[in-house]
């Protein structure tokens, strides 16, 4: 990350950016049940986080793309 002033450490970055994106899990799942729609939450999440991030450092993207070795999880299902 950078802004107008130069780059952010790593640790800075990592620092906010999972910052942010525990502040969205929380006002974006908090509410949620088994029968919200998994699509229609990851959504509100991507949407929240761009929020945030960008009221922390102006102008972050928040990539919406998965990585290819993401492994889907059904909301609701109980982990070994």
């Amino acid at each position: 990350m950078e802004n107008e002033d130069g780059p952010f450490s790593i640790p800075l970055s990592q620092r906010i950016a999972a910052e942010r994106a525990n502040e969205a899990a929380q006002l974006v799942f908090g509410s949620a049940t088994a029968g919200s729609g998994l699509g229609l939450l990851c959504e509100a999440f991507k949407k929240t986080l761009e929020t945030l991030m960008d009221a922390s450092v102006r102008g972050s993207r928040v990539k919406t793309v998965c990585h290819e070795k993401t492994i889907p999880v059904q909301f609701g299902d109980l982990v070994p």
